[in-house]
């Protein structure tokens, strides 16, 4: 991991559009009306992130060598949030955001603070958090609300043969 520069505009567009394609194809969008759309969301957001206090840290994540996504996190006193975390399609499904997530909560209980995000209600993703001890506060169908309060021990994933008897715990 390492902070994120001006010049990794280019790959963060790129990973936004990637996040976003699929759903936008799904409604049969052509690439030009993509881009645009993407382009503009992803100005929107980035500008956002600047409008937190304190402002919203985006961290690089480099997967063999090569940038792989992003996790923005928002570090105040009191609690920290979870702005975003995404994933190139091909970084997906290998355990890398458990990591992310697992090194974000090793670093607020050495800070003293819990974790707060949300999620879209119906996003598969809500399940990774969950698996990485969050739990729902609100959810008003739309939009879910989760904390992972500091001190919490993350819950255990179910062990995988060859672990028996070892206090080992696997990340998925």
């Amino acid at each position: 991991m390492r902070p994120a520069t001006e010049q990794d505009a280019t790959f963060l567009f790129a990973l936004y559009r990637s996040v976003r394609e699929p759903e936008l194809q799904a409604i049969g969008w052509p690439d030009a009306q993509i881009d645009a759309f993407c382009e503009m969301q992803h100005r929107f957001r980035t500008t956002g992130y600047g409008q937190y206090l304190p402002p919203v840290e985006t961290t690089l994540v480099l997967w063999e060598g090569n940038p792989a996504g992003m996790l923005a996190v928002c570090r105040s006193a009191e609690r920290w949030v979870l702005v975003n975390i995404e994933l190139l399609p091909a970084a997906r499904g290998k355990g890398i955001g458990s990591e992310l997530i697992a090194r974000l909560q090793q670093d607020a209980v050495s800070a003293g603070v819990g974790l707060r995000l949300q999620a879209a209600s119906a996003s598969p993703v809500v399940r990774l958090y969950e698996r990485c001890g969050f739990e729902s506060v609100t959810d008003d169908g739309m939009v879910r609300q989760m904390e992972w309060p500091h001190g919490k021990p993350r819950r255990a994933s179910p062990r995988k043969p060859g672990n028996r008897g070892t206090d080992k715990q696997t990340v998925d």
